[in-house]
């Protein structure tokens, strides 16, 4: 976590010196039309409004939270007796440019950590016969990622409060997940890597003139992952997998605040 914090402060005066020539541009108006509405048979457009303007800075940063309980799921009503708990928190700043209006391109770094408990479960299949008890298992793990995204926005009001915007981002995650039993500690671990882009659509509200709030959330995308446990330091097993998935992820809903410089 302190090397993303300290990669993330070097890079706050080379971008902003990328806006040093645009600090002394005319004063423009949020909200206003850039394009006037097309009423012509020549297809259909949005009419856009300014909300980002070329040359702004954005410093933020954003947070998530989840966690899920066995008592709240439905998807674990098929364990007998089973008491689960899960979390995770993610913390992510970001830093970006304006390259146009209402286009930016920016760098996002994140660190998840994230645990889990299985107190006690027994799990039945097809008979009696067939049982499976499992009690005081543990896993806990930190991920970090660094990753590139292109944002178009889209003003919806004419004082350049409120606005859409849609990310594209390109992201590489490496993790690792250590397991514990009982009281004793696993010698095997997990690392993962993953190469992921993706789309987080999101809602972004200007609460003052150079501060604003925004919530997003991933819709899926393309993703290759790699994972190895290791035991002992040596590899015991590998799992590879590339593909590609849509679907609202409630596990990647990020709120976070963005100052505009």
């Amino acid at each position: 976590m302190k090397k993303i914090i300290a990669i993330f402060i070097a890079l706050i005066p080379f971008i902003s010196d990328l806006s040093a020539k645009d600090r002394e541009r005319e004063t423009r108006i949020m909200g206003v039309p850039m394009s006037p509405r097309d009423t012509s048979s020549n297809g259909r457009r949005l009419a856009q409004r300014l909300f980002i303007s070329k040359g702004e800075v954005g410093l933020g940063v954003s947070f998530s939270y989840f966690d899920i309980d066995s008592n709240d799921s439905e998807f674990l009503m098929i364990l007998q007796n089973c008491n689960a708990y899960a979390k995770s928190f993610s913390a992510a700043p970001m830093i970006s440019y304006a390259i146009r209006d209402n286009k930016a391109i920016g760098v996002r770094f994140k660190y998840t950590t994230s645990s889990g408990n299985i107190s006690d479960t027994d799990l039945s299949l097809l008979s009696e016969d067939l049982t499976w008890n499992v009690e005081n298992i543990r896993a806990s793990g930190d991920t970090y990622q660094t990753a590139v995204f292109y944002r178009s926005c889209i003003g919806l009001d004419d004082k350049g409060r409120f606005g859409l915007f849609t990310d594209v981002q390109l992201a590489y995650t490496h993790g690792r997940t250590t397991f514990s039993y009982g009281d004793v500690g696993l010698d095997a671990y997990t690392l993962t890597d993953k190469l992921k882009l993706s789309v987080h659509p999101g809602l972004e509200v200007f609460v003052m003139n150079n501060i604003s709030m925004n919530v997003s959330i991933g819709i899926g995308g393309a993703r290759y992952t790699n994972a190895r446990c290791m035991e002992d330091g040596h590899i015991t097993g590998r799992r590879t997998a590339a593909n590609a998935r849509f679907y609202l992820d409630v596990t990647d809903i990020l709120i976070g605040v963005t100052i505009h410089i």
